[in-house]
């Protein structure tokens, strides 16, 4: 006969084994639905991008072939006015596909490389400029519906630059370096960005508005601190308000994109940290999940990088295509078919290999749970 209390334990280590592997299928779960919403998501703005170059492409008199969402194997597939227009089984995006954009057709007006050089620039343009709008409009809800946080000094830590330049819990950022906070991520790059070793703060207190300046330390990862925290507290805006605002924002998240790129680029700081689709796709997800406000956040932010990215003057890249489209406007004759190619060829290995060290990074971060 077993003992009470070996039975019992039998049946604890049982039960343990139970919650861990209903644990372990539940965040298997969870990061697999994050993943399918946020590549979900991701076409979505992607679609948007090659709908910009269809809409101006056919505005242009350039004839499309096909116009579709996703990748691979076609699921729904319909012919109108000679364009096919697909739904395919992969959501990784889509694509637009343009007569005579990958080889050369010289009899016939409507392929792309036979068009004015101005409507091929601006049906290059077009996609990123999708982006761009779609992260505005969402940028104006946003602060519309749910407005936005600014900075409030929560804690001074004890014996840092800033508490020995006199900031106090309590203190509203206003200003910095004469410059007007409206956001707190402003507050931040603001910080991000200062050339000098000291900072202007602005502060309202009381009423009244304080100037301060503060000197600046350095971390071991290269950004500049001065020892508060911040909390963030609501404000509203109006419709009008809001859409000047918009424009702001997203100067900023452009302005921090570029950083943030001269950072791996020059100083390699950050590399690891690049989050490729797998990365961004669960982030997605887990905004999509947490509500509205976040997700269209993270929505217009993903948006407007898509559009920056894009039109980065990089081979197989829009901003590519439109430096060689300036050399074609400059030898007054378009580059040889097969060395643009090479040249398009080469962007997309490089791109390729990128695309393998950031997904390899998300895996990891995945499987660490970081």
């Amino acid at each position: 006969m077993v003992p009470p209390s070996e039975e019992y334990n039998n049946d604890s280590r049982l039960c343990a084994a139970y919650d861990l592997e209903v644990k372990y299928l539940t965040d298997i779960f969870n990061i697999i639905l994050n993943v399918i919403l946020g590549l979900l998501v991701l076409t979505v703005l992607v679609v948007a991008h090659e709908f910009g170059h269809f809409l101006v492409g056919r505005k242009c008199g350039i004839k499309v072939l096909e116009f579709s969402a996703g990748f691979g194997p076609k699921v729904i597939s319909k012919i109108k006015n000679g364009i096919r227009y697909s739904l395919r089984a992969l959501p990784l995006g889509g694509f637009v596909s343009f007569l005579g954009e990958d080889e050369d057709i010289p009899d016939d007006p409507a392929a792309f490389n036979n068009r004015p050089k101005w409507q091929r620039l601006v049906t290059l343009l077009a996609g990123p400029l999708a982006n761009i709008l779609v992260a505005l409009v969402l940028t104006i809800g946003v602060l519309t519906i749910f407005g936005d946080a600014t900075p409030v000094v929560y804690k001074v830590d004890s014996g840092s630059n800033a508490e020995a330049a006199g900031l106090m819990p309590g203190d509203r950022i206003v200003e910095v370096n004469g410059k007007r906070i409206d956001f707190s991520m402003e507050f931040s790059s603001s910080v991000l960005l200062a050339g000098d070793d000291f900072v202007d703060i602005g502060v309202e207190r009381d009423g009244s508005t304080i100037r301060k300046t503060v000197a600046l330390s350095e971390k071991a990862d290269g950004y500049k601190y001065m020892g508060i925290s911040i909390v963030n507290e609501r404000r509203q805006f109006g419709f009008f308000e809001a859409i000047g605002l918009s424009f702001k924002w997203m100067y900023l998240i452009i302005e921090q994109t570029f950083v943030s790129l001269g950072r791996i680029i020059f100083a390699g700081k950050g590399a690891a940290d690049m989050a490729g689709p797998i990365g961004i796709s669960t982030l997605v997800g887990n905004a999509v999940r947490t509500g509205p406000e976040i997700f269209m956040r993270i929505a217009a932010l993903i948006s407007i990088s898509l559009g920056i990215m894009n039109l980065l003057p990089f081979p197989a890249l829009d901003g590519g295509r439109v430096v060689l489209l300036g050399v074609e406007a400059v030898r007054k004759k378009p580059l040889p078919r097969d060395k643009e190619g090479y040249i398009n060829f080469a962007g997309l290995i490089i791109l390729f290999g990128l695309m393998i060290f950031v997904t390899y990074n998300d895996i990891v971060r995945l499987i660490s749970g970081g």
